[in-house]
């Protein structure tokens, strides 16, 4: 695919795709993702993700931006991602087969991402216009393009997009064994944490995990939630309103380098184009 093609400086990812509070939803995606038999079955055979969690979300989740904020080299960045994943393949313990590059399993992936991006800004940010979710969701459709692989069961639109995740969530998605290992890793996260001193990670560990599977729980679509007996009372909803309208008020506030990735900062600064001004992004 032509670089040009791809979302860069002016598009909405460029814009959101950067954005730390898309952390939050973490969880929510990978959660997702490891619900589909077909990724949870890759994880569990072929991942170091359970021996080292934190390490690999930080490895994949900078790559993963680099699709955009590599701009105007986020096509080479995607077939690198691409070819991680060819020899992912083999049986599951229900004795289906997989292969992570079937696009029933790969968009299935890009799905979870998108849903947690768009979640991101809807849930702690204002929300967008229609044009602004079909605009989105159509730079969404250019990113997985541009991994070469095989497009036919993207949905061509943002509201067929949304049936097609309901439809997933409702009759697809399952208790896998890389999901239930997800499940109980969040509600007792791992004693060490890489960029964070010890004394520090030991102390808020436990209340940082809650608070992370408790967003996780109640960002849920309802027949996942319901699917893996969680429950969310009007009390949590209640909460959770006001833990967003603190989140959305606040971050307009932070400086760049609490908003923003590295990798979007990067990109920014390599473009001299993005939602802060340059002096701010040297900081």
């Amino acid at each position: 695919m032509d670089a040009t093609e791809l979302p860069g400086p002016g598009s909405l990812h460029w814009r959101y795709g950067g954005d730390r509070r898309g952390y939050l939803l973490l969880v929510r995606a990978g959660l997702l993702q490891l619900m589909h038999p077909g990724l949870g079955a890759g994880v569990e055979q072929h991942s170091d993700f359970f021996s080292e969690p934190w390490q690999r979300v930080l490895r994949s989740v900078p790559q993963i931006q680099g699709t955009t904020f590599d701009w105007p080299e986020g096509g080479a960045t995607a077939r690198k991602i691409r070819d991680y994943h060819t020899e992912i393949k083999g049986i599951d313990q229900q004795g289906r087969r997989y292969h992570a590059l079937d696009p029933e399993v790969y968009f299935w992936a890009h799905a979870t991402i998108f849903d947690a991006l768009f979640q991101s800004i809807d849930m702690f940010g204002k929300p967008l216009s229609e044009a602004d979710k079909d605009r989105l969701y159509a730079e969404g459709c250019d990113i997985y393009r541009a991994y070469g692989v095989s497009d036919r069961v993207m949905p061509p639109d943002w509201p067929s997009f949304q049936e097609y995740f309901d439809r997933m969530c409702r009759e697809r998605l399952e208790i896998t064994p890389a999901a239930q290992a997800l499940i109980d890793f969040s509600k007792n996260p791992p004693k060490e944490f890489p960029l964070v001193p010890a004394p520090i990670y030991r102390a808020v560990r436990k209340p940082s995990g809650k608070l992370l599977w408790w967003l996780a729980v109640g960002t849920l679509p309802v027949s996942v939630r319901d699917h893996i007996g969680e429950p969310w009372s009007e009390a949590d909803q209640r909460r959770f309103d006001r833990v967003r309208r603190v989140i959305s008020s606040g971050w307009p506030v932070l400086p760049s380098p609490l908003r923003h990735t590295v990798r979007a900062r990067e990109g920014y600064r390599r473009t001299g184009s993005g939602p802060v001004t340059a002096s701010r992004l040297t900081v």
